[in-house]
């Protein structure tokens, strides 16, 4: 299992506070049955030099908590390192944002922000398309109420991540069929922060999605996290005509 959204690097953003809760939330992940957990710490730009000091923080957490997985007797999943770049107006001028992908391939996690989308945000999305880079977007079904504006971002063909919780969450719910039927969910990940109230749920997540979407769906996603791993084209399959999720009363 992959998870493909995460906070679990120590000290560099509202995720993970220390050392001792990486271990315990990369504990908790491999024993769910994840193999691969992407670390996508929160990155904020406003100037070109701050892509360089997000790199080197983001390196030190991540020696820092390798340093005592290596310590540590329990099992972990293996960390693939990337981000999680907020779109922000000031970006599309910027030429160095190629680093921030996922490490050996040109996807890159973004989070659209919690505010109505101008065109400054497509321009940005557009150009990392222009230079190579492929977006994928931030548990996109937390933008529900932009339900209008997610036409513009279809007709770029990005590709896009919902949150485990979503899928066992009653507010997402009802969304995730909306976006399943146009070719809008392509991976999965935790978005876990902590070990308590924004813990992982992928194995609940996995579960649900197979009881209530097929093992078929299940396997699209992993396919596909596994593909952008690897630096792979990713499906974009849609699922017309839901059953299940639709006809429940949510």
């Amino acid at each position: 299992m992959i998870d493909f959204h995460s906070h679990i690097l120590p000290c560099i953003d509202d995720g993970s506070q220390s050392v001792e809760m990486s271990l315990d939330m990369l504990s908790d992940s491999f024993a769910q049955g994840v193999s691969t957990v992407v670390a996508t710490p929160h990155c904020y730009l406003t100037r070109e030099a701050d892509v360089e000091q997000f790199l080197l923080r983001r390196e030190a957490s991540y020696n820092a908590l390798v340093k005592a997985m290596k310590k540590d007797s329990r099992k972990f999943p293996e960390i693939r390192l990337g981000c999680e770049l907020k779109v922000m107006d000031e970006i599309p001028q910027m030429s160095a944002l190629k680093p921030l992908c996922i490490e050996n391939t040109d996807y890159v996690l973004v989070e659209m922000p919690y505010r109505r989308w101008n065109v400054n945000h497509y321009d940005f999305l557009y150009a990392m398309l222009l230079r190579g880079m492929q977006p994928v977007m931030a548990h996109i079904e937390r933008f529900k109420e932009y339900k209008k504006d997610f036409f513009n971002l279809f007709s770029l063909e990005l590709l896009y991540q919902v949150n485990a919780d979503s899928f066992i969450c009653r507010p997402f719910k009802k969304f995730i069929p909306f976006l399943f039927e146009r070719g809008a969910v392509q991976v999965i990940g935790s978005d876990m922060h902590n070990t308590t109230a924004r813990a992982s749920h992928m194995k609940p997540a996995r579960e649900a999605i197979i009881s209530g979407y097929g093992r078929e769906r299940w396997e699209m996603l992993m396919s596909n996290a596994h593909n952008i791993l690897n630096n792979r084209q990713v499906s974009r399959q849609a699922f017309p005509h839901m059953g299940f999720w639709e006809t429940m009363k949510l």
